[in-house]
């Protein structure tokens, strides 16, 4: 009975924590667990709200560091922070947070819905059992996307639950939970962009964006790395993994990626909520130059009048489907300062990822400038790649108090001669890459004290899942269809638009230019590498070495490698003597992916951050391993295939 107590009482701890504007303020509830306690549709809209807590944002359900290890993209091609989990260095675990904090929420969920299935009032509850559909999807998806098939929760457990004895479920059960959840969400929540004033709060838009993105990411999953025995992710059931059962009814890869696109399309030129949406783009003209075409900047640290130089707040945001809000007075960010780490640097292969403005890559384009002046490769870009990264040789307004000086927008940085410039420091060895500016803040704060909301879900990823899903049933996209998704986010990038003229005159493919747009839009938000392994290359394009700046090209230094910093004109920007005397500089070239049409070769002359040896991602690192722990307790969990 000992290990039936102990997995019970880790099953059944209760998250309380603070969730969306609304209701920031209300005091926790101290049991819904009691069928007493759900006798009138508020004691549901509570219990529901509470489920809105335990979403993950900016900390919360999980802590700073855990959300800094899977949120930001660490370990992928295109970020310089490292991971062991990527990089494919670590190990199986004892136990796993994310394993045991989505199972605690599931529970909580569980515990709504059976509550309703007892409820006896008159007043309709519909939304929060809705809500409860909803979470309990997106929980299971968490935890898919990070071990596959695990034994699926669709009730709260007790001493005789499979859940707690039983063996896991395949890939293919959890998905059909999951869609049968949220197909049943969809028929439930009532609330609406409208209704809510897109404060935050669940509706049935996020319901089918939510739907969209899971069709989108099983459907490709299942077409580039097989279904069944096919799938070596799967195992048997018996011996290693989950297995390969497949529920009666299961849709097909094509019914998947017809999903994803009919319920993308809702948000797409034409469909039901396309009017409701629209990208942020707050800050593209300005009477000073400098905050110009730097909506994409500010869209992530949005937060008062005060947090942009058009004086816009949250309420100006109608990208966002689906988010946890955050407020300064109420709830700030719990423990994530993400100002001061500036978390989403970039890689060499990201930043010549970015198309110049004409809409063609860096070596394809006669507007590319080059690599050797401080600014040079920034010239004529994608607006993303300036509103993203520090140029070097800039100012910026830097907001924390130990060394910053805070946003005054009537001017510009370069006004202030305590404003730092950009500059990176080559000094000593390291994770050095290009410096990152998404989610930071230019505000005066201390630390922690940031509270823009984290978006979960956006216009632009249903624009682009309408546009991929597309282009895997047909083979083909029309340039209408194009324009209606693709270049619809180029407005904001500045970028020429995508066409198939552009794509057949200069060599490129379709599928991959698709791919690219949607590695840019959605950088550091946490899907690159599960973006990877869905299309069945993650190995080829994790096991690569990583690198930053070039240091020299052509033969020839640049000014990184000769300048001196500006902020301490004595001393150098970049030593030779723990890089390049050391191995931590390319000698040759070298394809930086395994689609190189629209993709320069890293050349000789460019800083390794992370060599290739230490890069050892295989097909078994595509799953996370189930933790010992948990086998322990129950024996019927099999350890995924190689683990």
């Amino acid at each position: 009975m000992k290990k039936i107590q102990y997995t019970i009482a880790a099953l059944a701890a209760v998250l309380m924590m603070s969730g969306c504007t609304d209701w920031l303020d209300q005091k926790p509830i101290s049991n819904v667990t009691t069928g007493s306690y759900f006798s009138q549709p508020a004691d549901f809209e509570n219990a529901a709200n509470r489920l809105y807590d335990q979403l993950y944002g900016f900390a919360t359900t999980f802590s700073g560091n855990e959300m800094y290890a899977v949120n930001f993209d660490y370990g992928s091609d295109l970020t310089a922070a490292q991971s062991e989990e990527v990089s494919g260095t670590k190990g199986v675990q004892s136990s796993d947070v994310y394993y045991t904090k989505a199972y605690q929420c599931l529970r909580q969920t569980n515990n709504l819905i059976e509550q309703a299935a007892n409820y006896t009032g008159t007043g309709d509850i519909n939304n929060s059992v809705g809500t409860a559909y909803f979470f309990r999807a997106w929980w299971h998806f968490f935890l898919l996307k990070r071990f596959g098939g695990i034994p699926l929760m669709t009730s709260v457990p007790n001493t005789q639950s499979d859940v707690v004895w039983g063996p896991r479920n395949s890939r293919y059960e959890v998905v059909g939970s999951i869609l049968d959840d949220l197909s049943k969400a969809q028929q439930m929540v009532t609330a609406t962009k409208n209704s809510t004033g897109n404060n935050g709060s669940l509706t049935v838009e996020a319901v089918c964006a939510f739907k969209a993105r899971v069709a989108l990411f099983e459907g490709t999953w299942e077409k580039y790395n097989g279904v069944g025995s096919a799938d070596a992710t799967n195992g048997d059931g018996s011996s290693t993994g989950a297995g390969t059962a497949v529920p009666a009814g299961y849709p097909s890869t094509t019914d998947l990626l017809t999903m994803a696109k009919t319920e993308a399309g809702k948000f797409v030129s034409g469909g039901q909520y396309a009017g409701e949406y629209e990208l942020w783009m707050g800050v593209e003209t300005n009477a000073m130059d400098y905050y110009n075409n730097r909506s994409y900047f500010y869209l992530f640290c949005l937060e008062g009048t005060n947090s942009n130089p058009s004086g816009l707040d949250k309420s100006s945001n109608n990208e966002a489907i689906f988010r946890k809000c955050y407020d300064y007075s109420l709830q700030k960010y719990g423990g994530m300062n993400l100002t001061h780490t500036g978390p989403c640097a970039g890689t060499r292969k990201l930043m010549d990822m970015f198309l110049c403005s004409d809409g063609l890559p860096v070596n394809k384009s006669p507007l590319f400038k080059g690599y050797h002046e401080y600014a040079s490769e920034f010239e004529n870009r994608d607006a993303r790649m300036t509103a993203l990264f520090s140029v070097p040789g800039q100012q910026y307004w830097r907001s924390d108090n130990e060394s910053g000086v805070p946003a005054d927008y009537s001017t510009v940085p370069s006004a202030n001669p305590a404003s730092p410039i950009s500059m990176p420091n080559l000094l000593t060895f390291g994770a050095t890459g290009y410096g990152g500016r998404k989610f930071t803040e230019e505000a005066q704060r201390a630390v922690n004290q940031e509270s823009a909301d984290y978006l979960h879900i956006r216009l632009p990823e249903m624009l682009l899942t309408y546009a991929e899903a597309t282009i895997e049933l047909d083979g083909k996209i029309s340039d209408s269809d194009l324009d209606k998704t693709v270049n619809v986010i180029r407005q904001r990038t500045h970028v020429a638009s995508l066409t198939n003229a552009l794509v057949n005159a200069n060599g490129l493919d379709m599928k991959e230019e698709i791919r690219r747009e949607r590695a840019l839009e959605l950088f550091g938000e946490g899907w690159r590498v599960s973006d990877l392994c869905r299309w069945g290359i993650a190995e080829k394009e994790l096991a690569r070495p990583t690198c930053s700046y070039y240091v020299e090209y052509d033969g020839t230094p640049t000014m990184l490698a000769t300048g001196n910093n500006p902020n301490n004109p004595d001393q150098k920007i970049y030593d030779a003597s723990v890089w390049a005397a050391k191995g931590y500089v390319t000698t040759t070239s070298a394809d930086q992916s395994t689609y190189t049409a629209g993709m320069p070769q890293v050349k000789a002359g460019a800083l390794i951050i992370e060599t290739g040896n230490n890069r050892i991602f295989s097909k078994k690192n595509y799953l996370q391993p189930i933790p010992t722990t948990e086998m322990e307790l129950n024996p019927e969990l099999k350890q995924n295939p190689q683990w």
